[in-house]
C-alpha cells in the first residue's frame, strides 16, 4: 500500500495465465477497429475524450460482448487482499464490485479528467500496455496548494524527487510507473485522466472496475 496526495493507492500484478487474456484482447481490438472513437459517455462534452470504450454502451449489438467471466474470481481475490490494508470499525465488510468499462486507444488518443462518484474505490487493470510507448494514468492533485506550490516554494521543487509517491503532495499531477498486467486501486473520487498517447501502432487496453463496501 502506498499513498498519493495522502490517498491510499494499492498495486498488484495479475497473472496473465489465469484467464483468457488473448481472447479478451482480440475481441476488444476487433471492436476498436469497428469504431476507434466509441465514446457515448462523453459525446458533446467541451473537453471531449478521444478513445474507444464501452461505458454507457454495453448493450450495443454492433460490437462483440467481451467475456470477462474468468476475471471475476481473480479480481475478487485481489480486492479482498486490498481490504486487509485498511482499518475498519467492523470485522465483517461486504465487498461488491463490477467491471464498468474497458478502454482501448493508440496514437494521439486520450481520455479527459474524470472521477468515479458511484463507488468507494476504482481499479485499473493494464491488460495490454507497453511502458516504453504508452503513457500511464495521470492522477491529479485537487488540493488547493498544488496549484501554486512551485511558485511559492520553487527551491523545494529543485530538490524533491518527483518520482516518489511520498512527494506527490507537492505536485499538480503524479504518474506511477506501470507495467503490463499491473492493477492499481484508488479512491473513486481521485481525479484521473489518460494523456494523449505518443505515436505508436500498439493499442493500450485497460479494464476498469468500481468497488463498493458495506
Amino acid at each position: 500500500m502506498q499513498q498519493i496526495f495522502g490517498f491510499p493507492y494499492f498495486t498488484t500484478n495479475i497473472d496473465e495465465n489465469l484467464y483468457n487474456k488473448k481472447e479478451i484482447i482480440e475481441d476488444i481490438e476487433y471492436n476498436y477497429e469497428k469504431s476507434k472513437d466509441r465514446n457515448v459517455w462523453d459525446k458533446g462534452n467541451a473537453k471531449e475524450s478521444n478513445l474507444h470504450h464501452v461505458y454507457n454502451d454495453w448493450d450495443n449489438a454492433d460490437f462483440k460482448k467481451i467475456k470477462f467471466d474468468k476475471l471475476i474470481p481473480i479480481y475478487n481475490n485481489v480486492f479482498t487482499e486490498f481490504l486487509k490494508n485498511l482499518p475498519f470499525k467492523k470485522k465483517e465488510i461486504k465487498l461488491k464490485f463490477n467491471i464498468v468499462n474497458y478502454t482501448c486507444l493508440t496514437s494521439s488518443q486520450h481520455m479527459r479528467s474524470h472521477v468515479h462518484l458511484d463507488c468507494d474505490f476504482s481499479a485499473i487493470h493494464y491488460v495490454k500496455f507497453d511502458d516504453t510507448e504508452h503513457t500511464s494514468t495521470v492522477f491529479e492533485n485537487t488540493n488547493n496548494h498544488s496549484f501554486f506550490s512551485e511558485e511559492l516554494r520553487p527551491n523545494l521543487s529543485k530538490i524533491l524527487d518527483e518520482r516518489y509517491p511520498i512527494n506527490s503532495w507537492y505536485y499538480q499531477n503524479f504518474i506511477f510507473k506501470i507495467k503490463e498486467n499491473d492493477m492499481c486501486i484508488f479512491p473513486g473520487f481521485l481525479s484521473h485522466s489518460i494523456s494523449k498517447q505518443p505515436e505508436t501502432k500498439k493499442k493500450r487496453i485497460t479494464i476498469v472496475c468500481n468497488i463498493s463496501l458495506e
